[in-house]
């Protein structure tokens, strides 16, 4: 029994061995369909598993991500897992952090990553966002099922938001999101850091992949009129001058 164990971590570290060392534009093409699917797509690929990187990454092809290199820890696949850490230097998205897919619930850590709010709008297949402005991220760890958010700690950041539908952008300010978990759901609590335009309130993510969205809006005395004309469009403010934003729904599997 010792002996047929021994055989078995062999081939199995063996096997292991010769793939991490594969071309990775190899292992792309036996495996990246039945991983990605048709949606996401590597181009340009160099290197190896262990070691490599991708000219371009396109999702429902559109650019995602540019200059991408990863680094494989060759432990992480006795576990039935494959972890990388993973770096990508050009627009849309710049992002630094670890990853991990396999067994379980897909993992990210100690991530880093920013885009423009447009740009990342039509990744997420929204082609049009009558807003711009920047998008940062900087969590602790991030759990994604079947492409859904299961917890998450960490901030999100919206700087330089404005409003572009006319023939002006009208400045809306700049604003944070915390995430964290509370019960099964994933709690977002949104607040603004400084602008015309007072936000609070919370997002919350749920484990069947409904969502709830309820904010809090009201113009700052010095707020420009449009914005105030802006926040008409959700109903009548409450006695204390604020607007009511309420969303919920469920998102396709």
């Amino acid at each position: 029994m010792k002996m047929r164990s021994f055989l078995i971590i062999g081939l199995t570290t063996f096997v292991l061995a010769l793939l991490v060392k594969t071309p990775a534009a190899t292992v792309y093409g036996w495996f990246g369909h039945a991983i990605s699917g048709s949606q996401l797509r590597l181009f340009g690929i160099g290197g190896s598993l262990l070691s490599g990187h991708a000219d371009a990454v396109v999702v429902r092809g559109i650019p995602a991500l540019s200059r991408v290199e990863w680094r494989l820890q060759p432990l992480s696949l006795l576990l039935a897992r494959a972890q990388f850490h993973l770096h990508a230097a050009g627009a849309p998205i710049l992002l630094d952090g670890k990853a991990a897919v396999g067994l379980g619930p897909e993992r990210l850590d100690d991530l880093k990553a920013s885009s423009d709010l447009r740009s990342l709008a039509a990744i997420a297949g929204q082609p049009f966002v009558p807003m711009q402005g920047q998008i940062a991220l900087d969590l602790a760890h991030l759990r994604l099922r079947d492409n859904w958010p299961v917890s998450a700690e960490g901030r999100a950041t919206v700087s330089s938001l404005s409003w572009s539908l006319g023939p002006q952008p009208i400045p809306l300010g700049n604003y944070q999101a915390d995430f964290s978990n509370e019960g099964d759901d994933l709690l977002a609590l949104i607040s603004t850091l400084s602008g015309p335009l007072e936000v609070n309130g919370d997002a919350r993510l749920k484990g069947d992949r409904s969502y709830e969205l309820h904010l809090q809006l009201r113009p700052k005395p010095d707020a420009p009129p449009m914005i105030a004309n802006l926040l008409r469009s959700t109903g009548a403010p409450d006695a204390q001058g604020y607007f009511h934003l309420r969303q919920s729904g469920k998102a396709a599997p």
